[in-house]
């Protein structure tokens, strides 16, 4: 059952069409995160949700209940959605003290005292604020300000909760803790969580499912898993993933009854169930899938080692082959690597296809591999 729905919402501002038309159905007790550049419409849309923007045509339903809908002519203001936010700039009220902060909300819906006392414990614990209940915004670093911003939404409990690039502001040490802290909170309080951000990583190790945008139009929607290895187009495939994928530009052809790739004077094995005639296409491969080999088989590359980086666990290495410049990543700690007598090989399946004028991926007739059988 879809928690939140949109049909058919545009968003004009002026002459600039925002939202050109946009349908997403938001599963109930799901993570969801929008997913995209700067101007994509990922905002605006989340807005649309909370009622912040009105749209200019369309419906929104929470949980069962049309909030908006242009054709009818309702519009359920934001305070009476019963959503949970939390924002960039954490939206704290500077003239007052933690605690109030975090029950102001519960106070105004006239819950009993008790409660408020329990839930304000409980929250304070959660986000390991206790003890700072009678401190001002200012008086908190960046991440504990955060942290009074998730323990408002936990006081709150509410069903449907909304975050917009809540971590930008957060060195990279507290915004690994805090995502960590926001996933749980999802998962504790049960709550339908949509979640805007231009931070891949946020969206991979976050959510259940992603919407990637472009232009205000939804370029995919899947697991994390589908939208990194098995991307719909180019700008899915480019935007995702760090260090990013490697495309290279290539002809499709049928070699005595085989399927390769011909890229510079080298063929390499492509899929027989390709479903594209013969020709120029894309293709592309994660820089963790290249192989790099010592000796030169039939579809080895020769490949000239530029720069080394090693980031820990694992190392980023730049390599220069027949002229184009190409990312490997190996899953250990390296400083140098021979410059010369480096082969590196594309695994068949390893490697995706994109139609080079529409950017469109190209689909297969069959998995790899697959039986003709019954």
């Amino acid at each position: 059952m879809s928690e939140i729905t949109l049909r058919n919402i545009t968003k004009s501002y002026g002459s600039h069409l925002a939202l050109p038309s946009l349908d997403l159905d938001i599963p109930n007790g799901s993570f969801v995160t929008l997913l995209g550049p700067s101007g994509c419409g990922k905002t605006t849309t989340l807005r649309v949700i909370a009622g912040l923007e009105q749209a200019t045509t369309g419906e929104v339903v929470l949980g069962g209940k049309t909030v908006y809908s242009s054709r009818s002519g309702v519009f359920v203001p934001p305070e009476r959605r019963g959503l949970g936010f939390i924002f960039q700039s954490y939206a704290l009220w500077p003239n007052m003290k933690v605690d109030r902060n975090i029950i102001l909300a519960l106070s105004e819906a006239k819950q009993p005292a008790h409660v408020i006392e329990e839930r304000l414990a409980e929250a304070l614990a959660k986000v390991q604020l206790t003890g700072l209940a009678d401190r001002y915004p200012s008086e908190l670093s960046g991440g504990q300000q955060q942290r009074v911003a998730v323990a408002r939404l936990i006081a709150a409990r509410n069903s449907i909760l909304l975050m917009d690039e809540p971590l930008s502001n957060l060195d990279a040490k507290l915004r690994t803790e805090m995502r960590t802290e926001l996933k749980r909170l999802h998962r504790e309080l049960e709550a339908t969580t949509v979640y805007v951000t231009h931070d891949q990583v946020e969206a991979l190790t976050m959510s259940d499912i992603i919407v990637v945008m472009k232009d205000g139009i939804i370029q995919q929607q899947g697991s994390p898993y589908e939208i990194y290895h098995n991307p719909a187009n180019l700008f899915v495939a480019e935007f995702i993933g760090d260090p990013r994928i490697n495309l290279l530009d290539g002809t499709l052809a049928t070699v005595g009854g085989e399927r390769v790739v011909r890229f510079e004077d080298t063929a390499i094995p492509a899929p027989m169930g390709l479903q594209s005639l013969d020709g120029p296409v894309t293709f592309a491969i994660r820089p963790e899938n290249i192989a790099i080999v010592e000796r030169q088989g039939p579809s080895s590359l020769p490949a000239e080692v530029d720069i080394v980086q090693p980031t820990g666990s694992q190392t980023i290495i730049s390599l220069s082959v027949k002229g184009r410049r190409v990312t490997a990543l190996i899953p250990r700690f390296e400083t140098s690597l021979p410059k010369k007598s480096i082969w590196i090989e594309f695994p068949l399946d390893q490697l995706t296809f994109f139609d080079k004028g529409s950017g469109t991926r190209l689909p297969l007739a069959q998995p790899v591999g697959a039986s003709h059988a019954a």
